[in-house]
């Protein structure tokens, strides 16, 4: 999956919690103050990275995630782990 694919995605994903459209997610954008996720939209969207991109995430690295910007690279570095893994 390229990184704009995975961005569009997690975009996506943001948007069904949120009152901001897709196309009007910016990276620095912060999850609670400028997207409106409170804590359980913030579990909803680990939810769905889960089941969207089949990737376990603990849940105490995701509490330490507040911009979109991070959401993406904790994806990112989940989905790299998990291809090292399927290799070995």
């Amino acid at each position: 999956m390229t990184d704009d694919v995975l961005k569009q995605r997690i975009f996506s994903m943001m948007a069904q919690l949120s009152v901001v459209r897709a196309p009007d997610i910016r990276l620095e954008h912060r999850l609670r103050e400028d997207l409106g996720l409170d804590s359980v939209c913030s579990m909803e969207l680990l939810s769905m990275l889960a089941e969207e991109l089949d990737l376990d995430v603990p849940m105490e690295e995701a509490a330490q995630v507040t911009t979109v910007a991070a959401t993406i690279d904790m994806a990112k570095r989940h989905l790299a782990l998990k291809q090292v893994a399927a290799a070995s």
